[in-house]
């Protein structure tokens, strides 16, 4: 009974078009094959590297097809939870990235706008942990936010 359960489980899986996060490719396509990054140095790899998943390519200025330019990101570290003794126990963590896709120096489409909420747990007596918990947070972040400026990407129309 068990070697029937486990391939059957991995079909229903497979079937439903279930995969891990990061491993699958964006769905739709790109409208152009070659990409330039521009803007704040933070999101430069995150973008590149959602661009190659989705089969793009990040070249040079001179040799992209079209630009994406990260025009603003703004983050915040808010209290979200206290306790009763008032020490803080959770933290919202919020980034906000705006880019705007352009060819030949043309605006494509609307400005794109993402907003990424994650919680953090906190204790005072983890603080060397926490920060390394925060940071790694903060770069999963960007990274979901370039995947989702890339998504977004798919639905313009090439020229």
């Amino acid at each position: 009974m068990k070697k029937i359960l486990l391939p059957a489980a991995a079909l229903l899986l497979a079937a439903c078009g279930f995969h891990l996060k990061g491993t699958g490719s964006i769905s739709g396509t790109l409208p152009y094959t070659s990409w330039h990054v521009a803007g704040a140095e933070i999101m430069k790899q995150p973008l590149e590297n959602a661009l190659r998943r989705a089969d793009g390519k990040p070249l040079s200025a001179t040799q992209a097809q079209a630009a994406v330019t990260v025009t603003h990101i703004e983050t915040r570290r808010d209290i979200y939870t206290i306790t009763r003794a008032a020490d803080i126990n959770e933290y919202l963590l919020a980034l906000r990235v705006e880019a705007q896709a352009s060819v030949n120096g043309r605006p494509q489409g609307d400005p794109i706008v993402v907003l990424i909420e994650r919680k953090m747990d906190y204790a005072d007596s983890e603080v060397l942990g926490k920060q390394e918990e925060e940071a790694t947070i903060w770069a999963e972040m960007r990274a979901d936010a370039a995947d989702q400026i890339v998504r977004r990407l798919t639905f313009l129309k090439a020229d």
